[in-house]
């Protein structure tokens, strides 16, 4: 049997205590859940803007490291050139160049020096050439013969591209008795060998390397009857260029120079004999028995310098 329990004022009183003590140990409860939910949501508030910063800083440096890739880019091949992207600055459309040194128009303007080098690679005074021009600050237009473009040569032609320069066609063989039978151009011949020293440019260099350059073995000036030839080489989108200045290294015994003083004065005379113009395209030799020209190559750099020249590529 339960029996009943009599509330006194006394115990009603000692209850209520219980009862407010009891509300207020709640109260504290959720009051310290609330401050924790609150404090961590500030928390989350505080932290997001420094993730946002790293996450900024992130994309930020990802277009800093993008920025330098493609400045290191610009030392690679032109798509569908023969020079490298930084190269363009100071590349010459050939046409115009051809057309201004032979007086048939003043397509480039000022003073311009192309310095062009024929009959490479030469494995030794190629790179000793390249040395020079890096040294003063200038670039040239290397005319290579098909049969020197070799995997053995390979690292020499990647490194006039990267180092400013421009490749052009100097023929497979330059041999003039297949070239120029007793005397009379053999055009297949010629064109056979054009494409083949493009084709083995492109197997070094990819076939993203394009020249439309092209120097006939002696000269266009040495031979007649090249009309047709000509033509069908501009079909291919091929122009021939010769040169308005040259330095003798490869004239008869004779007449060519044999000290670095001769050869200036050689140099400086050659210009006589062409349509004057402030254009120039300066004919040397950079392969084997012209370690002459290397000599003299910063003495005829010094030369256009002191003259005002600027110093261009052939595109």
């Amino acid at each position: 049997m339960i029996k009943s329990i009599k509330i006194t004022g006394e115990n009603r009183k000692a209850l209520n205590i219980c009862l407010i003590i009891a509300n207020l140990a709640v109260l504290a409860i959720l009051g310290f859940v609330l401050f924790q939910h609150q404090n961590s949501k500030v928390n989350r508030m505080v932290k997001t803007p420094k993730n946002e910063q790293v996450s900024k800083g992130s994309s930020s440096s990802s277009k800093e490291a993008k920025k330098e890739a493609k400045k290191e880019d610009k030392t690679q091949l032109k798509k569908g050139s023969n020079h490298s992207i930084e190269a363009s600055d100071y590349a010459y459309d050939v046409t115009a160049v051809n057309n201004t040194i032979r007086g048939k128009s003043d397509d480039v303007k000022g003073k311009v020096v192309f310095l062009t080098f024929d009959d490479g690679i030469d494995p030794t005074l190629t790179p000793q050439v390249m040395d020079i021009l890096k040294e003063y600050g200038v670039h040239a237009t290397f005319f290579h013969i098909g049969y020197t473009i070799t995997p053995e040569n390979g690292d020499i032609l990647k490194r006039q591209i990267t180092e400013g320069h421009a490749i052009a066609n100097h023929s497979l063989s330059h041999n003039f008795n297949l070239l120029y039978p007793g005397r009379v151009p053999n055009q297949s011949q010629i064109v056979y060998e054009v494409n083949q020293t493009m084709a083995n440019f492109q197997a070094i260099l990819g076939k993203d390397f394009k020249t439309r350059i092209f120097r006939y073995p002696g000269g266009h000036m040495s031979w007649q009857g090249l009309e047709s030839t000509d033509h069908a080489l501009a079909k291919e989108d091929i122009e021939w260029i010769d040169w308005n200045m040259l330095c003798g290294d490869a004239e008869p015994a004779s007449v060519r120079p044999t000290t670095s003083e001769t050869m200036m004065a050689y140099l400086d005379g050659s210009q006589k004999y062409f349509p004057e113009t402030t254009v120039k395209v300066v004919l040397m030799h950079d392969t084997a028995g012209k370690e002459l020209t290397v000599q003299t190559l910063p003495q005829i750099i010094e030369y256009f310098k002191n003259q005002g020249y600027t110093f261009g590529i052939l595109e």
